[in-house]
């Protein structure tokens, strides 16, 4: 992200009513400036840029990314609390307007005027918040601005809403505000824009993007003397939440040790962790043939501690020449084909079900009169239960003890059959979570957190996958318990800047 140097000008707000209603702070005065008004220049910058000195691999935003329309500040006294700057309370928002020296608005680009804040009774608010590309409508003090959020983060792949980047200082304090000081409040424009506050700010979301770097890869498991390779389609996130808290709270007394990585960066204004994410539930069904995100494909994704959220990798099972290959596996034996799962299963049924004819013979059931189903219930997502074929009569059927014949209800004993798995046409699917950067085992290891782009590279698979029969059933992801399956995959964790690693995921 590039956010250097846009000092925002703002024009002149309206005095603070000196009424005894006035809820305008009256502790922790800032005094000193002789006049009745401050001149202040706010200067946003990204924190991103920052850390850039100390040799790191970073990501620059896009130009829809990096876009501003406008900005909101917030005012605090210096306990946090709301400090009434205007009429309308501790808040002001203004509009970015492109000044010819950019093709869009972006945080490089604003330089004029200055925002100038009404002093009240000798006061001078203690603290600033920015929300970029956030129009506010209401007050808000720091705790509520560390409880409410925003949902998405950003406006369909554009205007992305950013505020101050939090991090613990030298003295081990959380630094989750801009202070002031009664230096900054100049009594000129002209000399409030010589000494602007600087504010460092960060997007409230990050980024996920998954590509696979073959076309198929070699499973590691024969089907017979044949090798099965898993070419990848498409992928999706699932239990992920899409809000963020305008402000990131984290922990000071954290430790690197606890948490498997460096998560505190404080000369350089960032921290690469946080201590909640909001409650909202998450959805972690998805159907095999919606996961249909390419190798460019890239999600925006919400704060996410103490849950994880996790990409589900759509793939088809084949042969060399790249001929799909539809397995079938049961009771450890497997299968080519459908077909010859139910060849395998109907001799199984032979006195277990006999169709009689209504004057004098019984015929075992036959591999043409069953069928897969998928979703039963007492089935686990990935299996498949049998039935009688569509249009196959479901009366006159009897079970043989070898003595007397017994009327029962076929589909029943169907039901009760042992479960398959049928890997339809060679529909699989492999998921993993979204690590972060912490060691395996640590608090840190697994997350989603703001201004970081997760970038996972596919580069392998082991097994054949989550089988899949029915394309547009809901599932929730799960692997077979009796088999093992990964993806290989080299993992790029970017703040927008980048930290790499590689993985395999279960």
């Amino acid at each position: 992200m590039r956010i250097k140097y846009f000092i925002f000008a703002m024009a002149a707000m309206a005095a603070v009513a000196c009424s005894e209603k006035s809820e305008v702070p009256k502790s922790d005065p800032q005094a000193g400036v002789s006049a009745d008004k401050g001149y202040i220049a706010l200067n946003l910058k990204a924190a991103d840029d920052i850390t850039r000195a100390e040799g790191g691999i970073y990501e620059d935003g896009t130009e829809a990314e990096q876009a501003v329309t406008g900005a909101t500040f917030y005012f605090f006294d210096a306990a946090g609390n709301i400090f009434d700057i205007n009429a309308n309370g501790n808040y002001i928002y203004v509009a970015a307007t492109d000044n010819g020296q950019t093709s869009a608005p972006n945080i490089e680009s604003m330089t004029d005027p200055v925002l100038v804040v009404e002093k009240y009774k000798g006061q001078f608010p203690a603290k600033v918040v920015a929300l970029v590309n956030y129009k506010g409508a209401t007050s808000f003090s720091l705790a509520e601005l560390k409880t409410g959020y925003v949902e998405d983060g950003h406006d369909n792949g554009k205007n992305f809403v950013m505020s101050n980047s939090v991090y613990a200082n030298a003295a081990g304090q959380q630094i989750d505000a801009t202070e002031l000081t009664i230096d900054n409040f100049q009594t000129t424009a002209e000399k409030a824009l010589a000494n602007p506050v600087t504010i460092y700010v960060e997007r409230m979301t990050a980024k996920l993007n998954v590509a696979a770097n073959e076309t198929k890869y070699n499973t590691g498991a024969k089907l017979n003397d044949t090798d099965v390779y898993a070419k990848v389609l498409g992928w999706e996130v699932i239990g992920n939440k899409i809000d963020s808290f305008y402000i990131k709270s984290i922990d000071p007394t954290w430790t690197n040790e606890s948490l498997g990585f460096v998560w505190n960066d404080a000369p350089y204004f960032r921290s690469y962790w946080a201590s909640r994410c909001s409650g909202k539930a998450t959805d972690s069904n998805f159907a095999y043939n919606e996961l249909v995100n390419t190798n460019d494909t890239v999600e925006y994704l919400g704060e996410q501690v103490g849950s994880r959220a996790t990409y589900v990798v759509a793939a088809q099972l084949q042969d060399a020449d790249g001929n799909a290959l539809e397995i079938a596996q049961w009771y450890g034996t497997s299968y080519v084909g459908e077909e010859a799962l139910l060849a395998a299963v109907a001799p199984t049924l032979k006195t277990k079900l006999m169709h009689f004819d209504g004057v004098s013979t019984y015929t075992s059931i036959d591999d043409a009169e069953i069928e897969c189903v998928a979703g039963a219930a007492g089935t686990e997502s990935y299996e498949v239960s049998f039935k009688l074929a569509e249009g196959i009569e479901t009366t006159n059927w009897y079970s043989f003890d070898g003595t007397s014949y017994t009327a029962v209800d076929a589909n029943a004993v169907l039901a009760a059959v042992e479960p398959a798995k049928v890997w339809k046409n060679g529909m699989t699917y492999y998921y993993a979570d979204i690590k972060h950067l912490g060691s395996a085992g640590s608090v840190g290891e697994y997350g989603i957190i703001r201004n970081h782009s997760y970038k996972v590279n596919i580069d392998g698979v082991k097994g054949w996958g989550t089988p899949v029969y029915d394309p547009s059933q809901e599932v929730v992801p799960v692997k077979p318990t009796d088999k093992e399956t990964y993806i290989s995959a080299k993992i790029d964790v970017l703040a927008w800047r980048v930290v790499s690693y590689d993985v395999t995921l279960e």
